[in-house]
């Protein structure tokens, strides 16, 4: 009888061992920030409506009242020249921010909101439009993530659709050729060539990328500079 007993109480003691280590178990799911909800309409304006207020050549204050932006950065902020983004939004358009002097350094994948309502100045920067004069604290921050895909396109089409695709991202298939074409102590410059034109694309040296010349493949986000159509990528990785 003692030793039935001691033996239901040892497998009793074992399936509660068992209960308590799988009640432990954390659960299984995404670590990263949870994706942000698209936001509710009128909450923000969209960045195509937001580059509207740019008309003519001239600098123009963003109007008092206006709706405040919000977009994810899809630059890397080694490939561009300091206080630079590039950020995009739902709409599928995109901003180029510069912001203020001792603001800190937005990494690509972060979502920021911007007040520049009555302060923030849109400019034609070397014939890109920029955003500027937006003082720090009203750029904020803001918990989760924004997937933006990017727009497939020739290089034809790149370069017809500049002034709208500016600051989006792109993905350019077919490439036949990348080369190498100039360079400084700043960085490399490459031309990208598909069967229906060639456009630009600098690579910084403090960037440390790799640019891979064989690659038929090429995503990054639309750029000017002057009269020239340009690509900037994020990391090696964005040349297949």
């Amino acid at each position: 009888m003692k030793t039935g007993l001691r033996m239901t109480t040892a497998i009793t003691m074992m399936l509660l061992s068992v209960l308590l280590l799988s009640c432990d178990k954390q659960p299984v799911g995404p670590t990263g920030p949870d994706p942000l909800p698209p936001p509710a309409p009128g909450t923000y304006m969209p960045f195509n409506e937001f580059r509207a207020l740019h008309t003519g050549g001239g600098d123009v204050t963003v109007p008092a009242g206006t709706k405040k932006i919000r977009g994810v950065v899809i630059s890397n902020s080694a490939n561009e020249a300091a206080g630079n983004y590039r950020l995009q939004d739902e709409s599928g358009a995109g901003v180029y921010f510069y912001s203020v002097v001792g603001s800190p350094i937005y990494s690509i994948g972060s979502v920021l909101e911007i007040d520049a309502a009555g302060v923030g100045i849109l400019t034609l920067y070397n014939g890109d439009l920029e955003l500027k004069s937006v003082p720090q604290a009203k750029v904020v921050p803001v918990a989760g993530t924004i997937t933006v895909n990017p727009r497939v396109a020739t290089v034809a089409e790149i370069i017809t659709n500049k002034n709208s695709w500016a600051s989006s991202l792109v993905k350019i298939n077919n490439v036949t050729s990348i080369t190498q074409t100039s360079s400084n102590s700043t960085g490399v410059t490459y031309s990208i060539t598909d069967a229906t034109g060639t456009l630009s694309m600098f690579v910084r040296v403090v960037s440390g990328i790799t640019v891979n010349l064989s690659g038929t493949s090429v995503t990054g986000y639309v750029s000017i500079f002057n009269s020239t159509t340009q690509i900037g990528i994020r990391t090696a990785a964005d040349i297949q």
